[in-house]
């Protein structure tokens, strides 16, 4: 009878023994061809080991082609296991295979699929950003070289000089914050903003909470960086304060991540009443708050609502960007946070080296400063007011079962129904929408970015939809 946990060589990694363990038992016929080996559950507590140290075990072993497994029935002995033939190889099947697959890679996978055979016919309700159509058009912005060499003398460790004097200005004429005691870093967009922040600020196996819905149940920035996160749910009165209290006490949160204007994918506003509250909790617990405002740019003036850094500018972590206004590819996005934590913040910049490229500095300072900037996105508001106020009109007529709530602006709606296959239902007609498993929900519900459906899409949206 096998000793496993007696037998197990004294090597680290664990999973390295256990490979060494098994091979041994075979050579020494301990384990016979087509011999089945315990479930993996139950060698990890033979062993004394995580499920994953075997699991990782049994991969390299299965890719080496000493074991076999069989789906539903478990891991044999090859047939013909030959120990002398191995080469002394990495596994790269284990780096492929035992990767953690996010839940909606498959539904990611299908809207790539669905587009790259599209051939003009498609209705992109899954797109994250604007259509190049409604980008504002600021004309020709003028850089020379001479120029731009000269702009490279004022070049600081936060980024463009004038370019962060400019987005201070239009954070102090919006009244959202002051930045007396603040640094303000330029960086690479919104989701290097938050990498960042994680990289600098929190360790491995630390724990943030954000809300669900939330696209950043979907972002790979966690996983990368070794944060476990733990949704907390949005309802109608805002951030469900008792789960998030209750997160706290039980995972030791150590940041709240928070999405509060035109939140993705909901598209809802925090109230101040709201912000006040989670701000008050957040406090209690020396909880900092860290505030994704990429979408703050388009509130309506009567919609507008004291940021989170301007109610506690000693306890947020502020972020923005301009890729939700002037595209995807405008990789330019910056941190506001106190002194202390942003001299952290650029020690770090600096050793991983992710400071966005100069001249990309330089054209967002120009774009800013174009004496059109303000009148485009006054209009690139209205156009997409219209375009919600269409698109929700044509889902009330054709699908009075759906049920959502209009926001004020900003590029989504949230839907949820009866179905759940109603992402392969769309799809069927040719409508791309995002599923809300991405967003850690139910099949039921879906986000519908409403930014690309001109006059002729909603024909088309409405004649699909009536089918």
């Amino acid at each position: 009878m096998i000793n496993w946990y007696a037998d197990l060589p004294p090597i680290k990694p664990k999973y390295r023994a256990i490979t060494q363990l098994i091979k041994r038992l075979i050579e020494d016929d301990k384990l016979l061809p087509g011999q089945r080996l315990p479930a993996e559950r139950e060698l990890a507590q033979l062993l004394k080991v995580d499920r994953s140290t075997v699991t990782r075990a049994f991969l390299e072993l299965t890719a080496n082609g000493l074991l076999i497994k069989k789906t539903g029935s478990g891991t044999y002995v090859s047939t013909l296991p030959q120990i002398a033939s191995q080469a002394d190889k990495v596994n790269w099947n284990f780096f492929l295979e035992n990767t953690e697959s996010r839940g909606d890679q498959a539904y990611q996978q299908r809207l790539l699929q669905a587009r790259a055979l599209d051939h003009g016919t498609l209705i992109d309700g899954a797109a994250n950003e604007l259509p190049i159509g409604l980008i504002p058009e600021l004309g020709a912005l003028q850089l020379d070289w001479h120029g731009f060499l000269l702009a490279q003398k004022q070049e600081q460790d936060a980024g463009y000089q004038p370019l962060i004097h400019t987005i201070g200005q239009i954070h102090t004429d919006k009244k959202q914050f002051h930045l007396a005691n603040q640094t303000l870093i330029i960086a690479g967009g919104a989701q290097q903003s938050l990498l960042l922040v994680l990289r600098s600020l929190l360790q491995v196996g630390d724990a943030v909470a954000f809300a669900r819905p939330s696209y950043f149940n979907s972002s790979a920035i966690f996983q990368a960086t070794g944060i476990h996160t733990y949704p907390v749910p949005l309802t109608s009165d805002g951030l469900d304060l008792a789960a998030l209290e209750d997160a706290i006490l039980k995972h030791r949160i150590k940041l709240l991540i928070m999405n509060p204007t035109f939140q993705n994918p909901t598209g809802s506003i925090l109230t101040l009443e709201q912000r006040q509250r989670i701000l008050k909790l957040c406090q209690n617990y020396q909880i900092p708050i860290v505030e994704d405002d990429v979408f703050g740019w388009l509130v309506a003036k009567q919609d507008e609502v004291p940021t989170f850094k301007s109610l506690a500018p000693e306890n947020v972590i502020y972020l923005s960007s301009l890729s939700k206004l002037l595209g995807s590819s405008t990789r330019i996005g910056w941190i506001v946070a106190p002194q202390a934590i942003g001299q952290r913040l650029l020690q770090v910049q600096k050793k991983l080296d992710i400071v966005p490229s100069m001249l990309a500095q330089v054209m967002a300072n120009l774009a800013l400063n174009n004496a059109s900037f303000e009148p485009e996105i006054s209009k690139l508001t209205a156009q997409l007011s219209s375009r919600r106020d269409q698109v929700t009109a044509i889902f009330r007529e054709c699908r009075p079962d759906w049920r959502f709530t209009t926001p004020k602006g900003g590029f989504y709606l949230w839907v949820t129904q009866d179905d759940p296959d109603i992402f392969n239902q769309l799809l069927a007609q040719k409508i791309l929408v995002k599923p809300g498993p991405i967003y850690g929900t139910d099949k039921r519900s879906f986000r519908f970015n409403f930014a690309g459906i001109d006059a002729d899409k909603q024909r088309q949206l409405r004649e699909r939809l009536k089918k």
